[in-house]
């Protein structure tokens, strides 16, 4: 598979203006190596942390430390059939979308998957 943007034959008109154009930033990242990893290891230590204070806060004012991995997987046997289902069948539309996404992805290159999110909304 070639790197170079493919486009279908049958695009709209108004994106006329993207035919033949390889690239969004003319082949240079918009960003170094170093930010990337900076910014991916950086929210995931942040969020970590930020995560860890809410439970240790939850554990020292509203005194749920035994609240178990069960309870929490249930909540608390707390939820309603609207929301199990709700659940249920966002399960299983995700993997199909995910499918789909992938197989326009193969067929039309990284872009695949934004266009064809914009030819389902029109």
């Amino acid at each position: 598979m070639s790197s170079a943007l493919v486009l279908p034959e049958n695009l709209p008109p108004k994106f006329d203006e993207y035919r033949g154009q390889e690239d969004f930033f003319g082949g240079e990242p918009p960003l170094s190596e170093g930010i990337g990893y900076l910014v991916v290891l950086g929210f995931g230590a942040l969020f970590s942390i930020f995560t860890t204070l809410v439970v240790l806060a939850d554990k020292v004012f509203a005194g749920n430390a035994s609240i178990t991995s069960e309870h929490f997987n249930t909540a608390g046997r707390m939820v309603k059939t609207g929301l199990t289902a709700s659940v249920i069948v966002s399960q299983w539309t995700w993997a199909a979308t995910l499918l789909q996404s992938s197989n326009v992805a193969w067929q039309y290159g990284v872009s695949g998957p934004f266009c064809s999110v914009i030819w389902l909304a029109e």
